[in-house]
Order: C-alpha cells, then structure tokens, then sequence
C-alpha cells in the first residue's frame, strides 16, 4: 500500500509522485472526470455562446464603420451576455475552488483511511465542508500574501540587470510555489488558522529546503514542457486548419467575415480540452507537494509501518 507519511529525498518526492498514480491514478481521474464533468458541459455549452455572439457581431459590415466604443455599448447593452458573463463567472469559480483543492482533500481522505475506498459523494461531502475555508484561503492568498509577493519578485527582476537577481529569481520561483501549496495543505488538512498555515508552511520549506525545492522545480519543468508541446500542436493545427480554408476559398480575400457553426465547435471542444488539460496537469503539480508535505510532517506523525511492525513485535 503506499505510505504518505514516509520521510523522503529528492529522488523519491519526484518518483513517489509518479507511483501514485500508478497505484491511485484510475481512481483519481475517474472521480475527477465524474466531478467536473457536468460543469465542463456547462462551460462548453457557454463558450459556444460566447464564440458564437461574438462572431456575429464581428461578421456585421458595420463593424468597419463603427467608433471604437461600439463594441463596449455592444457589451453593455446586451442581457444575454451579461447573463452569460455572470453565469460564466461563478461556474468558473466553483471550478477553481475544487479543482484546486480536490488533490488535497483526496490525500487527506486517504492518510484518514489508509485506503482510496471513497466515492466522489464523499470527496463531494468534504468538499462542501470545507468551500468556506477554501474561500477564505483564497481571499487570503490574493489580497495579503500575493501583493507581497508581487514586490519581492519585482525586487528579483531588477536585481536580474546586475546578474545576481536572475539564479534568485529561478530558486524564488518553485520556493513562492512551494511555500503556497503547503500552506494550502496545512490549513485545509490540520486545524489551523490562515496565518498558522503560512508560519507552518515555512517552517516545513525550512526543514529540507533543497531537497523540496529541487523536486518541485524538477516537476515543474517536465510538466511546463508537455504544456508547451501540447499548447504548440494546438497552435500549429490551428493554423494549418486557417492556411487550407483560406485557399480552398478562392474569393477569401473578398468575402465578408463569417464563421461556420463547425468552426465554432471546433474551437469549444479546443478549449475544453485546453481547460480539462490545463486542471490534470496542476493536479500532478499539486499531487507532488502533497508528496513533500506528507513527507516533511512524517517526523510528527507515526507511520503506518511503525505501527504494523509494534503490533509485530508485541506478539
């Protein structure tokens, strides 16, 4: 069975990463895609709207002899893509919450059983638990601790004109990562306060700072690399797919700006996938700090090891 609390080195933070999902990974993705799979329903059903309105307002002649403020009071005047804006933005919203936190509640449930035997009724059920200080933490997060870090990473980048600033920014960069994703552990798996997470957090980053940092950079990049390819093969296709229209259309050049219902869909489904993508990569990202925290808090706890081999012994 794999162990979470298990003291751990650089090596094993990275390749304990991938052998999670190999021993939980069906399981993970299964309540993942059971989760999200009605608001990415949702959210491609919008985006088609938006896709859709837009490109109607673009293929009017009358864009061209339109003021620049047309498009804005397009915008303004328009119920349906206010409604469509609003509806977007919470929906987007609840996404990220539990996308964000969902790694963290499915370690927590599995170092609470020692097992992955839970549904999504109940990663769903701990989820609405906890929404309020998933909330609070990202209202934290965004309005005390990232101004902070806005300004240290703008000191970085002026220090990167007299050299010294640019190895700084690099090792700044997965340690901020770090800090901020076990503090997001420490607060939604331990009872503490925000600001006890964060001291907790930095006393764990403190407590074998290479070794973590290493791994999340290591991390980062592979994962940073795939996206790029991916989003590159994205960007090629779209292109190629632009080129062959253009000149299977001989009259191109003269025809007024129109966009088939095909293209349309083409470009949702495109960004959906983007987006489901984009969430299983930071769940890999996030999965991998678990990796750490449980790691580093593996002093304070005894593992399960420890206890089967007391039970051992005693008989």
């Amino acid at each position: 069975m794999f162990e979470l609390y298990k003291k751990r080195q650089l090596g094993d933070y990275i390749v304990d990463s991938f052998t999670f999902f190999k021993t939980f990974g069906k399981h993970f993705f299964k309540i993942f895609f059971i989760i999200n799979a009605g608001m990415l329903l949702v959210t491609g059903a919008l985006m088609y709207w938006f896709l859709k309105l837009n490109f109607q307002f673009l293929s009017n002649d009358a864009v061209q002899k339109a003021n620049p403020n047309q498009f804005l009071d397009y915008l303004g005047n328009s119920p349906v893509l206010i409604g469509f804006t609003i509806v977007s933005i919470i929906i987007v919203v609840l996404i990220s919450l539990f996308n964000s936190a969902y790694p963290i509640l499915y370690l927590k449930l599995i170092a609470q059983q020692n097992n992955n035997d839970f549904t999504a009724k109940e990663i769903l059920a701990t989820f609405r638990k906890s929404i309020w200080k998933i909330f609070k933490f990202t209202i934290g997060l965004l309005f005390i601790v990232m101004p902070a870090l806005f300004i240290l990473i703008i000191a970085l980048f002026f220090l990167c004109f007299v050299l010294v600033g640019i190895p700084l920014i690099i090792l700044a960069i997965p340690t901020l990562f770090t800090f901020i994703n076990l503090s997001f552990y420490s607060y939604l798996t331990e009872d503490r306060s925000f600001f006890e997470s964060l001291n907790h957090a930095y006393l764990l980053v403190k407590e074998d700072f290479w070794s973590t940092i290493g791994a999340s950079f290591i991390v980062m990049i592979i994962i940073q690399m795939i996206q790029a390819s991916i989003t590159m093969f994205f960007y090629f296709v779209g292109i190629f797919a632009f080129i062959f229209f253009a000149i299977a259309n001989p009259d191109f050049e003269k025809s007024s700006f129109q966009v088939s219902p095909i293209i349309i869909i083409l470009l949702t489904i495109v960004f959906v996938l983007i987006l489901v993508l984009s969430n299983i990569f930071n769940n890999i990202l996030v999965i991998n700090q678990g990796i750490i925290y449980y790691s580093l808090e593996s002093e304070n706890k005894i593992s399960t090891t420890e206890i089967e081999s007391i039970g051992s012994n005693n008989e």
